[in-house]
């Protein structure tokens, strides 16, 4: 029998507030053709509304829709009830009511996923899930060192923003990182590509990065230049909290059975969810893997101040972060290999300038960074003087400046200019490109690496000054500043050379040196779909189905019978009362309006109307 006119019925009794949540949770197909509870209905119990219904459901969910159809006084109340308000219960004489649609597609789901549905309604239910237990007896393993990966990984992030901020990352069609980026990445920050996959995924929960899918770019957030302002303790909680709150549902609800142990609830996702794709399942395994390296588990189980974070108690985890994690590190050691040994976190302000003029070698709680002639140039091109440089490593090297080092920032500053690119829009090109030596022009004039710029040599003017020679190129300024840099000539942008001469950086400045720039990207994902705005579409169909429940009040039952046989093009026998007699007919119903039947009467061979407020009965023939 059809659980069409039961669920219309469940549907009719529901409020706006209650039908929404049907509509968010079950998005109707046919969504503009739906008028009333039976139209909703029969689009909710077609095969694969059914499916994709139930696919989420644990299997307690599922047990329950078993029991309601076999043993209906033995399903669990409060479970049914929730069943209820996502379409998949009925009602039947105002008591909850098993839809066949529904138990059929059940049975059969769960014999392809290898489960029994006899099986399945014989387990106990005196745990979530009907899983196993946790075993309380088990010691908590040691969770002390989590701070260790924790700054590593808030480390690798902030590397990862300071180059993307420079360089965007690129996307997929589908919205995910390109591998050549995830590479190039790897290569910039010398991080492993698996780690530097994982830190953006906590990134993009933080909303630290965004991607601007218009043109398939990964960019940095608004929030970045505050997040890299903040000392580390700040960073890890910022990324702590937001990962925790992008806990999956399926793993969120199984770690009721195996508290703050993400590695074992993330294995226990299979038994607890039968049905659940296996997409779904390796996202949980995922998002386990990207908490381990930030930090908020050590061997798959939740830190106390992850714990913390997890269940909203923002001042405990700031207290125990405080109390378990290093202060900042004195100083550096800069080496005479220009090597720079970074025993701890530095102020925010000393890293921003220390990670503009150098290069990651390996990141950890203490890292290593390298000093070259072309991360100095790289700084300069940041707004990062050479004099700016020397005054940070005055003030935080342990070791002093090593004679190499000052050679270097002394050499960089002498040639300070010889390598200048801007964008210029003239019959002789969009590029120019200003150098200060002409040994240096001649060389770029003849580099094989650099043919593809088409290099010319312009006319020296009364302005040029002496030594100077100007070379052009048809190429934008972007991409010859790209290329030079490919082949090391280190050049930098008017733009900078101008910033760079007219102030350098002061020491303690507002934001860290290479402040992320605000760029137009998409608005921030979309909250989870019970909870975001219905589309317009689904708003009107909520209003549709609640008028017309409301129509006919007293007649809803019947009406709604004989809407579902004029649907299926079915007979009903019909019991009408007139003065104080009863009559019944066979008809095929034809429409119902303005509260009236008409109907044909096949066996008389007419066509009668009838008051639906004198209908006593509707029964299936």
């Amino acid at each position: 029998m059809s659980g069409t006119l039961a669920l219309a019925s469940a549907i009719a009794e529901m409020d706006r507030s209650a039908l929404r949540g049907v509509v968010a949770q079950r998005r109707p197909q046919a969504a503009a053709s739906i008028t009333d509870p039976i139209g909703l209905a029969t689009d909710l119990l077609r095969s694969d509304s059914i499916t994709r219904a139930i696919l989420p459901l644990d299997r307690a969910a599922l047990r329950a829709l078993l029991l309601l159809a076999e043993r209906p006084g033995t399903a669990d109340a409060a479970t049914v009830a929730t069943l209820s308000a996502r379409g998949l219960v009925g009602t039947d004489g105002g008591a909850p009511a098993a839809l066949p649609e529904v138990t059929a597609v059940v049975s059969e789901t769960l014999a392809a996923a290898g489960l029994a549905p006899a099986a399945l309604m014989a387990e106990e239910a005196d745990r979530p899930g009907g899983g196993p237990a946790a075993d309380p007896a088990a010691s908590p393993r040691d969770t002390d060192t989590w701070y260790s990966p924790a700054f590593t990984a808030v480390g690798q992030a902030a590397e990862c923003l300071r180059v993307l901020a420079l360089r965007p990352g690129k996307l997929n069609r589908n919205g995910t990182v390109a591998v050549v980026s995830l590479r190039a990445l790897a290569d910039a920050t010398s991080i492993d590509v698996t780690s530097v996959s994982r830190i953006l995924t906590a990134l993009g929960h933080a909303g630290l990065t965004v991607p601007r899918r218009d043109d398939h770019l990964l960019v940095v957030g608004d929030a970045a230049a505050t997040w890299l302002a903040s000392d580390n303790r700040e960073r890890w909680r910022v990324l702590g909290e937001a990962v925790m709150r992008a806990t999956p549902p399926s793993l969120r609800a199984v770690l009721r059975a195996t508290p703050n142990d993400l590695a074992a609830g993330a294995a226990a996702i299979p038994h607890f969810f039968p049905l659940l794709p296996e997409a779904e399942v390796e996202a949980a395994a995922a998002f386990v893997a990207v908490a381990e390296q930030l930090g908020l588990t050590v061997g798959g189980r939740l830190s106390t101040p992850a714990a913390a974070l997890g269940a909203g108690e923002l001042a405990t985890a700031r207290s125990l972060i405080a109390e378990q994690t290093p202060g900042q590190a004195p100083g550096v050691y800069v080496q005479p290999d220009l090597s720079v040994v970074v025993p701890g976190p530095l102020d925010p302000r000393d890293e921003a300038i220390l990670s503009a003029i150098s290069r990651a070698e390996q990141i950890g709680v203490a890292s290593t960074r390298r000093i070259t002639d072309g991360s100095i140039a790289e700084g300069i091109e940041q707004g990062v003087s050479p004099d700016a440089a020397r005054e940070l490593f005055a003030r935080i090297s342990l070791t002093g400046i090593p004679q190499p080092l000052e050679y270097v920032l002394a050499t960089r500053a002498q040639r300070l200019g010889d390598l200048v690119v801007d964008e210029v829009d003239d019959d002789d090109g969009r590029t120019r490109i200003t150098v200060g030596r002409p040994d240096l022009a001649e060389t770029l004039l003849v580099d094989r690496s650099l043919q593809h710029l088409q290099l010319t040599r312009q006319a020296p003017t009364p302005l040029t000054h002496s030594g100077t020679v100007i070379l052009r190129s048809r190429l934008r300024a972007d991409h010859v500043i790209s290329a030079l840099t490919d082949a090391r000539y280190h050049p930098m942008s008017g733009t900078a050379l101008t910033s760079t001469r007219r102030a350098p950086l002061p020491r303690h400045p507002d934001l860290p040196t290479a402040a992320i720039p605000i760029v137009s990207a998409d608005p921030p994902p979309s909250p989870p779909e019970d909870s975001e705005p219905l589309a317009e579409h689904y708003t009107a169909l909520v209003e549709r189905v609640h008028e017309a429940a409301r129509a006919e009040p007293g007649t809803g039952d019947f009406t709604r019978r004989l809407e579902l046989a004029i649907r299926d093009r079915s007979p009903v026998q019909v019991t009408a009362e007139a003065r104080g007699q009863q009559h019944t007919f066979t008809l095929l119903p034809v429409s119902v309006t303005g509260g009236r039947l008409r109907a044909t009467d096949q066996h008389a061979g007419v066509e009668r109307t009838l008051p639906v407020s004198m209908i006593t009965a509707v029964e299936p023939v």
